[in-house]
């Protein structure tokens, strides 16, 4: 067992969001997010399952063109078959993002 401290992780970045990678396994990739007010991680295209939770902040998530707003505790699974997702802060956000390969 292993436990990771996540608020050790979190950092905001004035140009652009941060991405810190904590575990990686073959099948499981999992990183803390953060996005300060008005930053956006743009669309992409992924081969496998991502589960986002909302740690902090609001915002919205698009997927294939379709907004959603999310907030702190949203749970949110993409599966790998969508086309693009993206993600849009309207306050500090802190996301937890897992994603599960095949």
């Amino acid at each position: 067992m292993n436990v990771y401290p996540l608020k050790d992780l979190i950092e905001f970045s004035p140009g652009q969001h941060t991405k810190h990678v904590f575990f990686e396994r073959e099948k499981v990739k999992a990183q803390v997010v953060t996005l300060d007010s008005g930053q956006k991680i743009p669309p992409c295209r992924m081969d496998h399952d991502v589960i986002f939770v909302v740690l902090e902040g609001n915002g919205k998530i698009v997927v294939d063109g379709e907004n959603t707003a999310i907030e702190k505790f949203s749970f949110v699974f993409i599966p790998k078959e969508k086309e693009s997702r993206s993600l849009e802060a309207e306050t500090k956000m802190i996301v937890l993002a897992i994603q599960v390969k095949p």
